[in-house]
């Protein structure tokens, strides 16, 4: 809404003025409220003295009525005989006549003797009696507080001619008061008591009983409105509290504010409308300004627009004055930002390095060609180039790719594109059949060596082809393909390999293996099975091997080759590995715990034997299971020991010391096994199944396995032998004192139920 030049002029133009009214308004309503309640104060000032002069006025009223009593001589001689009968008669009658509330008969010494009733005031009394004889026996005047009521007590002595008595008289303060005071003050008047310890108060007011009971409400501490006069009944008075000088007693003021109110809204309603009428004539003088302000720039922005949408074509305006120069700027703008498209449009689609196409370059053109039935794509892949300009350092590196490129273009010149699509890949696209000879003369074409800086570079490259065809759709499948077919390539003894159909559906299947491994480990679809290691010498079982199978919910069985080669190869291996690890010793908690004491092996990968922390991890687990290590055993291939020789011993020897059984698994099948076998911090040795199966029919098989078991027992190994199928084998196996055997021949790996049956049913034969 506010994007627009115009509009946002237009609200700058309100906006100044909205600022410069409302703070006028803000300043001449602050000023007339400030004025209003000044005013208001006044009033309340002038009234509260009226209020005293009232009370005070009434206080010698009431005084000279009861001196009227005390000078009676009858009244006198009454008081000397002590005719309490009479008194009490007297002040009921003279108490009538000038309007006491409560008429009684005090002693010299304070004491109330008589009177008409009763008002709980004895102390006060005596105390204020005691005072004045202090001060020579004058009359008293003063506020007090009984039952929660204002009283205004006066005192006379009766002097015969010694004071014998004083005569009392009560005047509540009430609502008839209040009125006789509003008549003089023109204000709402309130007798506000406190009748509940601070938390309720009460009293005569002249306000309307609704406004009164509000008020009472209202009011929390009534001292509060003695400082200075405050809002009351949602603003409604302006009240002021008075002290009365008796205990929580007060008279309050009340300042109808109404008409003050009416006068301030009026001034505000009158501001209102000259602040709206002077915005609706600065909108209509703000949107004829902009309009004439902004019609150059309108002119200018439609310019710059049509240069965004056809280029060097667009037209310049005719504009008059400053608006000149920004015409001829665009116009200067216009030329470089053609100039700087073209750029940007070759770099945008070329190699830097190179001057070929880029890999954007080439999914533009594939995006805009695929599919199609015929033509190839032919992927160079220069091996360890990432070494090679390490080596050379990036500027020879550089110029080493760009004598690349001109051998390719100088074999491919025939090629509808050639590019880079990547730091040491480069890509040729034809539209005519490419043969495997000429890949080869390609592979070739790399045997001659490249010079940078005089020095001679050989360079080995893999060199994938893919044939296109309609079931190509897309560039990631291209691209995929290619990946695969430079993947195989790499493998070949040429260095050269044409993609092959269902390649991709192999990859595909593999990289659907890796990416299921964590919903299989949670969903169930992979489980533990157990074969035994049958004892040869005890011809019992009581340990076995742990492997692990894998029913896909699609994809079906999984071979345990197929899915831990992978899983090795994407390095998520140890995640398996530590279900494993759990899973069995979940298994064997139980076991153990219901008496069967059986030894459970487990197979770790090169990627565990690496990881420092195996040793603790393994003690940990254990004990979390309140297993002892005689329960557990571990395998690892000689293989595996070969990655990284120093720190797997390292490790071995961490899961020794804990007293862990362990083992090389697949002996033989290295070529490093007699030379390191010695140094391995091992218990027993595995003689792989290829020498096992047809140990019965040859001799060489036989010859080895038992020169294999001699070997280990003169170091000190127990023997396990993998794969025995018939009864011949395990004769033989016997003869040479190995010490278990594992195959077929005894069971199948076994779910943990059948594999506990299977050992409480097994005879040796």
């Amino acid at each position: 809404m506010l994007t627009s030049f115009r509009s946002r002029l237009i609200v700058l133009l309100l906006g100044l003025l909205a600022m410069v009214q409302l703070g006028t308004a803000v300043a001449v309503l602050s000023s007339l409220k400030e004025d209003n309640y000044k005013q208001g104060v006044q009033a309340i000032d002038v009234a509260r003295n009226v209020f005293y002069l009232s009370l005070e006025s009434r206080a010698d009223r009431l005084t000279k009525g009861v001196g009227i009593l005390v000078s009676d001589f009858g009244f006198k001689q009454a008081v000397a005989t002590q005719e309490i009968g009479t008194i009490r008669s007297v002040l009921v009658n003279q108490g009538a006549r000038i309007g006491a509330d409560v008429s009684f008969l005090v002693s010299p010494s304070g004491k109330i003797l008589t009177a008409t009733k009763e008002l709980d005031i004895d102390k006060t009394v005596s105390s204020l009696i005691q005072s004045a004889r202090r001060s020579g026996g004058a009359a008293i005047n003063t506020m007090i507080s009984s039952h929660g009521q204002a009283y205004q007590l006066v005192l006379v002595p009766v002097k015969a001619p010694n004071t014998i008595a004083w005569v009392g008289m009560a005047f509540l303060l009430d609502k008839k008061l209040a009125q006789e005071i509003k008549a003089v003050t023109g204000l709402e008047i309130s007798f506000v008591g406190d009748t509940n310890n601070g938390q309720e108060v009460s009293g005569y007011s002249t306000l309307p009983e609704q406004d009164k009971h509000d008020l009472f409400a209202e009011i929390q501490s009534v001292g509060a409105l003695t400082k200075k006069p405050q809002f009351t009944n949602s603003d409604k008075y302006l009240s002021l509290g008075i002290d009365l000088d008796a205990k929580n007693q007060w008279g309050v003021l009340h300042l109808p504010y109404k008409p003050w109110l009416e006068s301030y809204n009026r001034a505000r309603n009158q501001l209102l409308l000259i602040f709206t009428g002077a915005l609706a004539l600065a909108l209509l003088f703000g949107i004829l300004l902009a309009r004439n302000l902004t019609a150059p720039i309108e002119r200018l922005v439609e310019f710059a627009r049509q240069i965004g949408l056809i280029g060097i074509e667009a037209k310049a305006p005719a504009v008059k004055g400053e608006f000149c120069v920004l015409a001829n700027t665009m116009m200067s703008m216009q030329n470089s930002i053609s100039l700087r498209e073209e750029e940007l449009t070759n770099r945008a689609f070329h190699d830097l390095h190179t001057g070929l196409h880029n890999r954007s370059a080439v999914e533009q053109y594939l995006n805009r060609e695929l599919p199609r039935e015929k033509g190839y794509l032919v992927l160079v892949d220069i091996r360890h180039f990432k070494d090679l300009n390490n080596m050379l350092g990036f500027d020879n590196g550089d110029l080493l790719l760009l004598k690349v490129a001109e051998r390719l273009l100088a074999w491919g010149s025939h090629a509808v594109m050639q590019a880079r699509i990547a730091g040491d890949q480069f890509l040729l696209v034809f539209d005519e059949e490419i043969t495997s000879d000429e890949c080869n003369s390609l592979s070739a074409f790399f045997d001659e060596a490249f010079i940078v800086q005089g020095s001679e570079v050989l360079l080995s490259v893999a060199v994938g082809v893919l044939p296109l065809e309609d079931t190509i759709l897309s560039v990631n499948d291209a691209m995929r393909r290619l990946d695969i077919a430079v993947d195989q390539a790499k493998e070949e003894p040429g260095g050269v390999a044409f993609y092959q159909a269902g390649q991709d559906e192999s990859h595909q299947r593999q990289l659907r293996i890796i990416g299921d491994l964590s919903e299989a480990l949670d969903s169930g679809q992979m489980f533990v099975v157990y074969q035994p290691k049958v004892g040869v010498a005890s011809k019992d079982c009581n340990e076995a091997e742990a492997l692990i199978r894998w029913r896909h919910p699609e994809l079906g069985f999984i071979p345990p080759d197929e899915f831990i080669m992978l899983l090795e190869h994407a390095g998520n291996i140890q995640l398996l590995t530590h279900w494993v690890i759990k899973s069995v010793l979940a298994q064997l908690n139980i076991w153990w715990s219901e008496g069967h004491r059986i030894r459970v092996a487990i197979n770790l990968s090169a990627h565990d034997l690496v990881n420092e922390q195996l040793p603790g991890m393994i003690e940990k687990a254990l004990k979390e299971n309140n297993l002892p290590v005689e329960a557990l055993a571990l395998e690892v291939t000689e293989s595996a020991v070969m990655k990284d020789r120093l720190k797997v011993i390292q490790v071995l020897k961490g899961l020794q010391s804990l007293g862990i059984h362990l083992a090389i698994d697949d002996f033989g099948t290295g070529q490093s096994s007699l030379a390191y076998l010695r140094e391995l911090p091992v218990n027993e040795v595995k003689i792989d199944r290829a020498f096992i199966q047809y140990i019965d029919s040859n001799k060489g098989d036989e010859f080895i396995v038992k020169a294999s078991i001699e070997l280990s027992h003169s170091l000190g190994f127990q023997v396990t032998a993998e794969g025995a199928e018939n009864a011949e084998g395990v004769a033989l196996l016997g003869q040479y004192k190995c010490d278990k055997i594992q195959g077929y021949y005894f069971s199948k790996p076994l779910v943990a139920e059948e594999f506990l049956r299977w050992q409480q049913a097994f005879k040796p034969v």
